[in-house]
């Protein structure tokens, strides 16, 4: 009974922990806004805007930070509010995990610990972002935080559902790769309702999946290698476990990094040695089995997601998008400009306006932007993986006709001619997008 009363307490405590968090570092209103219009669900950006002696230390702090970052350098004094306020969810999620044995709820636990300390940084050092995009940033922030943490403890997962019936961890590991597949392709980095034309969801499928989920699936996978190196007890073949998982990893890095250097080797070898020799002294940790299983799911899930959204956008690029450009060019010959807009094209060009495929399911969002410019035009459309593709036709301008009207020789001190500059037909984007990371 004072256990149950004990855990209560806790969640109770650390659920009050994040709404206080919440209201006190979530953004304020934005200066076309009035503190006192703000929506009772919505925080006033208290820390940023109390007048209050002990917190204006931090605040001069914070000021420094965000303009030393502006002028593209760092201000390590503003590490000091991010551990001040990282700290109480830091020790919350530790003392969770003393207190809950249970996988899940301790990935709910590092989960939120994990959304406290982003809310500690972005309520200090980047208040902008969260001010942008308002609500839709601590959803943002919780979504990532929760397949982070799935991740983390993903061989953890792995060993308590081989405890039950076959079917039923079919049945989570197929929900698992459905929910990273659909997340990968149906979020498109644009949303036209918000500032710049950038949608916060993203972050999720870049950060969460492409950067650390694929360096956590490379280190469990390696991990889990390197647990059958090991094979029986002993110090050594600890130490040998950690330094198969290691260079193991190092081989793999190129899956979630484009380049090889210092840091992505760091980023992959070390949580894999630190895998495999925890895994190899804990009495009750996960197997060599669920570490490569984990590992496995992981990659598979990520790398089945990033190979659909390359695709949708290769089809969108190479193969609707061109019916647009060639009625729009017909247009030109037949009117002698270019369309003020795409519905110039319907009926005689284009029996309907085809959309790029961003998803499988149909978004008002997924259109075609034409922008006409005169002599020229621009048409892009929202890939997926953060990618806006933009086609421009080609150009031709005659510099040396334009001299001649403008009263100046074609020829400069008896040099050649000048030549007309030509520009080729381009897209922004590649076929297939390269590695970010």
């Amino acid at each position: 009974m004072a256990r149950i009363l004990g855990r209560t307490a806790y969640v109770a405590a650390f659920l009050a922990l994040a709404v206080l968090w919440y209201e006190l570092l979530g953004a304020g209103p934005t200066p076309s806004e009035k503190p006192d219009t703000i929506a009772w669900w919505r925080p006033a950006g208290y820390v940023q805007r109390a007048e209050s002696e002990w917190l204006a230390p931090l605040q001069d702090i914070s000021a420094d930070a965000l303009q030393a970052r502006h002028e593209g350098r760092q201000e390590p004094r503003g590490l000091i509010p991010l551990l001040l306020f990282a700290l109480p969810p830091a020790a919350f999620s530790v003392l969770g995990f003393l207190l809950f044995r249970g996988v899940v709820a301790r990935v709910g636990i590092l989960a939120l610990g994990l959304t406290l300390v982003a809310f500690s940084y972005y309520g200090w050092l980047d208040p902008l972002t969260w001010q942008d995009y308002s609500w839709r940033w601590p959803a943002v922030l919780l979504s990532t935080s929760l397949f982070v943490s799935a991740s983390a403890l993903a061989p953890w997962l792995v060993q308590r559902a081989r405890v039950l019936p076959v079917a039923a961890a079919l049945a989570l590991a197929a929900g698992f790769v459905v929910a990273i597949y659909f997340l990968s392709i149906e979020v498109s980095g644009t949303n036209p309702e918000l500032q710049w034309n950038i949608s916060p969801w993203p972050v999720l499928t870049l950060y969460g999946f492409l950067l650390v989920g694929l360096v956590l699936g490379v280190a469990e996978l390696a991990a889990g290698v390197g647990l059958l190196v090991r094979g029986a007890g002993g110090a050594r073949r600890t130490a040998a476990a950690a330094l198969a998982a290691a260079a193991l990893a190092v081989v793999l890095h190129r899956i979630p990094f484009s380049s090889t250097g210092w840091a992505p080797l760091a980023a992959v070898a070390i949580p894999a040695a630190l895998l495999a020799a925890l895994a190899a002294l804990g009495r009750r940790a996960p197997r060599a089995f669920d570490f490569v299983a984990a590992g496995l799911l992981l990659l598979g899930a990520v790398e089945l997601g990033r190979w659909q959204g390359e695709r949708f956008l290769a089809s969108s690029r190479d193969e609707i998008a061109p019916r647009v450009t060639e009625a729009i060019e017909r247009y030109r010959e037949d009117n002698g400009a270019y369309p003020s807009e795409l519905t110039d094209l319907v009926p005689h060009y284009l029996p309907e306006l085809p959309r790029p495929r961003t998803g499988w399911f149909d978004s008002k969002n997924e259109r075609f932007l034409y922008t006409s410019l005169g002599e020229s035009f621009l048409l892009e459309f929202p890939g997926v993986l953060w990618v806006q593709c933009a086609y421009s036709p080609p150009y031709q301008e005659e510099l040396a006709d334009e001299d001649e009207e403008a009263g100046e020789p074609a020829e400069v001190a008896g040099g050649p001619p000048r030549e007309d500059l030509v520009l080729e037909a381009s897209w922004s984007c590649e076929r297939k997008p390269p590695k970010l990371w």
